[in-house]
């Protein structure tokens, strides 16, 4: 896994090394283990070292019009042959990537069959070598997890791309007379002449959500490629970002006809795919149902006993499953480190993960990722998980709430009114069991006058059409999060047979994969996903909802086709989230730096913000009249962010030639177009 930036003239300016190189730097954390970047020439004459490499005029003869960086962590063929940005074999071709490919052996023996001869045992160069054959045409022939640029110099081509369900991020922005991109905004700003203005749709986005989805960020001048996209840039053309995969396209499919078997077939596939690697190897384990089963499956393809991590909360029983995930390793053998999180452990994590994300982000759970691919970043490279599972195969609340939703809409307005009114009677208490019970229903009834599809925005909701409205009191508020529920709903089929995909489309990318990459390569820990693999989500979603999940019950169809491979124990326990229990620590341990934090002068510097409403918020919460744990860690996500990154990316945004004083000319590269 790795990091890479880069940026194309699109007026005929000279790409400047410094900007190149201080994007670069910038990404180190990703790619620890080496890194480089060069630039490329337009036409046969070369390029002197330090010619060009800082004025802004019309580029002359042998001036660079693309820049190229990557930051690479060792993971197949720990080689010089592997190294990027790589050119392809005809010479017609770079390419600088971030990923893995899962079925790399079938399309280099495709490739060998045209008469391409391979210089590496890596990843890399397949992809670089299937793009030179087929263009954008070879990114539906992936099954992998990717962010790529690729340029095609005889066709002043630039592809940047992702992969299908939006494991490996990346992030583009017009800055001057330059189509800048890397896969952070950290790096991104660093090419400078980029003015940073807070987008407001954005904003809302998030109190909605909790989090950004593409094609937003929290910039106005800085956009996501979204999943399973590409962009295509030729100057003097516009660039043009087009889906080469489209997930309603494949919900048709015919169902296997001995389901239960196909599913344990494809995801037993799916793990042996991912178990490829010339560096340690390993697992997180949960104590659920996906975690345990991809530990299954790897012991059964290995006869090594794999290393597997987990999270302890010993402080708080709900919220803690370590001691299932002790029987678990008990049972398969695993070779088991279990790491303990108590709320100062928690608070210590926070500056190193808010720091990091580069937007505000509200999912707490990154506080745990992070300690845990901390901790299993002292053994290994690369780490299995269950991430995706959740989704496929509908194991979230959300499921059986919607499930419910039609059940209770048929009754009478008396009743569903009664049951409103019972519980106000009860105290909003924070955390899990018949407290989370409470509040659960009171969101569930709270969504019955709405359509299908709003009621599943509500559902994800953070904060509310009337708790934004509240918040932000002088801001019109247009419900772009529910719109953009809507907007899945019509293209997967409206009701409960679309609600997985719509789940696949839109929270699982920007919300549960951005935390994994973003906590993962944080600590240089590359995160595979068997749950992901294309052929098994495909498989999963050709089943009818009613197969996986019920009012009462999620991963029906899951649970059954892992009997015999998952320990009972495992297969018969309730859902539980991967949570941090911030409610609770907002207002004992953590309430001190929650006040330090979200402050009225902070909370001014955000356009539209009302102190009055967020302390009333905080006020409701700690004397239990309400549970507002989510929005005000979002809120103070939010503050942490408007304090600390977006200082330091204006900071960055103004001039590369600042971040990199120290560089001489002499180290950049060039090359001419005619050498590649």
């Amino acid at each position: 896994m790795c990091g890479i930036a880069g940026a194309l003239s699109l007026d005929g300016s000279p790409v400047r090394h410094t900007s190149i190189r201080a994007m670069t730097q910038a990404l180190i954390h990703r790619g620890p283990d080496e890194g480089s970047a060069i630039l490329l020439g337009a036409d046969p004459c070369a390029v002197r070292p330090g010619c060009g490499t800082g004025e802004r005029r019309p580029a002359g003869p042998g001036f660079p019009i693309i820049g190229l960086g990557h930051r690479r962590l060792k993971v197949i063929d720990l080689s010089g042959a592997a190294a990027q940005p790589m050119r392809g074999a005809g010479g017609d071709g770079w390419l600088i990537y971030n990923g893995e490919l899962y079925n790399a052996d079938e399309l280099r023996r495709e490739l060998r069959g045209r008469g391409i001869l391979f210089r590496s045992r890596s990843d890399t160069e397949v992809v670089l070598e299937a793009l030179g054959a087929w263009g954008a045409a070879a990114l539906p022939r992936f099954n992998g997890m990717f962010a790529l640029a690729f340029w095609q110099p005889s066709q002043r081509r630039l592809i940047l791309a992702r992969d299908r369900f939006g494991e490996k991020p990346l992030y583009y922005a017009r800055a001057g007379g330059f189509l800048a991109f890397a896969s952070e905004i950290g790096a991104l700003v660093r090419h400078g002449d980029l003015p940073l203005t807070l987008d407001p749709e954005a904003v809302e986005l998030y109190l909605t959500f909790g989090f950004i989805p593409a094609p937003w960020t929290i910039y106005r001048e800085v956009r996501k490629l979204p999943h399973a996209s590409y962009l295509e840039a030729r100057p003097p053309q516009e660039p043009a970002v087009a889906r080469y995969y489209r997930l309603e396209d494949r919900l048709g499919a015919p169902p296997p006809p001995r389901p239960e078997e196909a599913i344990r077939e494809a995801l037993y596939a799916a793990v042996r795919r991912r178990l490829e690697a010339d560096v340690p190897l390993g697992a997180f384990l949960s104590g659920g149902l996906d975690s345990t089963a991809v530990v299954a499956l790897m012991r059964r393809a290995r006869v090594v006993p794999p290393r597997t991590y987990s999270m302890s909360i010993p402080d708080l029983g709900y919220f803690d499953e370590s001691r299932r995930a002790r029987r678990t390793v008990a049972i398969l053998g695993t070779l088991h480190r279990e790491v303990a999180v108590d709320a100062a452990r928690l608070q210590s994590e926070i500056p190193f993960v808010l720091d990091r994300l580069d937007e505000p982000f509200a999912d707490s759970s990154a506080l745990a990722a992070s300690v845990i691919a901390g901790a299993a970043r002292r053994d290994l490279t690369v780490a299995l998980s269950g991430d995706g599972g959740d989704e496929v195969f509908g194991g979230y609340r959300v499921y059986r709430a919607l499930r419910a939703h039609r059940f209770l809409r048929a009754l009478p307005a008396a009743a569903t009114s009664l049951l409103s009114s019972l519980l106000a009677f009860v105290p909003s208490r924070h955390g899990g069991g018949p407290a989370g019970a409470v509040r659960r229903a009171r969101r569930l009834l709270a969504g019955l006058s709405s359509d299908f599809a709003a009621a599943h925005a509500l559902w994800m909701s953070v904060c509310g059409a009337n708790a934004r409205r509240a918040l932000r009191p002088g801001v019109p508020d247009g419900d772009l999060g529910r719109s953009l529920v809507e907007d899945r709903y019509r293209r997967f089929g409206g009701g409960i047979e679309g609600t997985r995909a719509v789940e696949i489309d839109l929270p699982l990318p920007d919300d549960m994969l951005a935390k994994v990459d973003r906590t993962s390569m944080s600590h240089a820990l590359e995160v595979r996903a068997p749950f992901l693999d294309p052929a098994l989500v495909e498989m999963a979603l050709s089943l009818p909802a009613a197969v996986n999940f019920s009012m009462l019950s999620g991963k029906r169809l899951l649970r059954r086709a892992l009997r015999g491979v998952v320990p009972p124990h495992v297969l018969r326990a309730p859902k539980r989230g991967f949570e941090v229990p911030v409610g609770h620590w907002l207002t004992g341990p953590l309430a001190a730096l929650y006040r330090e934090v979200v402050s009225g002068a902070v909370l001014q510097e955000i356009a539209g913000i009302e102190p009055r409403a967020a302390e009333t918020w905080f006020s409701e919460h700690r004397a239990r009249r309400e549970d507002r744990g989510s929005a005000l860690w979002g809120l103070f996500a939010l503050c942490w962010w408007q304090r600390g990154p977006r200082r330091v990316h204006e900071r960055a945004a103004g001039s590369a030639e600042r971040q990199l004083r120290a560089v001489s000319s002499s180290e950049a590269t060039f090359l001419r177009s005619s050498e590649g």
